[in-house]
């Protein structure tokens, strides 16, 4: 058996990735993340190959568990509760979780008071013929699961709310030209501009540097010992976004894709 731990440097980026060769009549088990997050990966890599065990784990599990782990990780600023509070300071979660092999989708997306946002789309997925459930009915679709409805917002996240009001507002999603007031300057509530409405866009949003810091996902993919693949993402969003927005995360082909023999993820918003 050969074991693989690492980190994998590219672009400004890190990710971790642990992979081990059984044997050469099985597949290798891989598990790997967009960011550092070493202990995401390691509750992955523990649903891929648990040490009690010698019942190997699903891929579509180790994702979830990888991602459930960061979701419930208070340290890590861009996914799960506490985090990311949009225009009127509350946090929602986005998830997507893609089977390789029947190249099945389940997502959430804009989901408020459910904090495992992973899970649930894997129960989106695996108990239902829909794709993508959305806004407050998804966390009514979760509580009919057996969740447990809990704020995802925290002191910090209002916290973070309160100061970003005292500062105008700033930055925001909005283009100067299409509101009263101007969003550049002022906090809402906006209202459209109607003598600009067919005027020219005047300003663009600035774009942050992406860092570990100010990215929006965990993405997370896995190959278990029986050579399936599975790609799960989540996220809290962009910062002070425009309530009811819905990023790139749970959309398939966006946020992430897989087949048996390729996956691919975004690490952006």
């Amino acid at each position: 058996m050969f074991i693989i731990q690492a980190t994998l440097y590219y672009l400004p980026l890190l990710s971790t990735v642990i992979a081990v060769v059984l044997s050469e009549q099985q597949s290798p088990i891989i598990i790997v993340n967009t960011w550092p997050f070493s202990n995401a990966t390691d509750a992955g890599w523990n649903v891929l190959s648990p040490s009690n065990s010698t019942l190997f784990g699903s891929s579509i599990d180790a994702v979830v568990a990888a991602c459930t782990n960061a979701e419930d990780d208070p340290n890590i600023e861009s996914v799960g509760y506490g985090c990311s509070p949009d225009e009127n300071g509350h946090t929602l979660l986005d998830a997507m979780v893609m089977d390789g092999k029947t190249m099945e989708v389940g997502a959430v997306a804009s989901m408020p008071d459910i904090r495992q946002a992973s899970q649930v789309a894997r129960d989106v997925l695996l108990s239902t013929k829909h794709t993508l459930l959305v806004g407050p009915l998804a966390a009514e679709f979760a509580k009919s699961r057996g969740y447990k409805p809990t704020s995802l917002d925290t002191s910090k996240s209002h916290n973070l709310w309160i100061k970003w009001q005292k500062n105008n507002c700033q930055p925001n999603f909005r283009k100067s030209a299409d509101w009263v007031p101007d969003p550049v300057t002022s906090c809402g509530p906006y209202r459209t501009n109607v003598s600009d409405i067919n005027s020219p866009k005047l300003k663009d949003q600035r774009i942050k540097k992406l860092d570990i810091n100010n990215h929006d996902t965990i993405g997370v993919i896995a190959l278990d010992a029986y050579g399936s693949m599975a790609v799960g993402t989540s996220t809290s969003g962009s910062t002070y976004k425009i309530p009811g927005r819905v990023g790139d995360s749970p959309i398939p082909g966006a946020g992430g894709y897989v087949v048996d023999n390729v996956c691919i993820f975004s690490i952006f918003i």
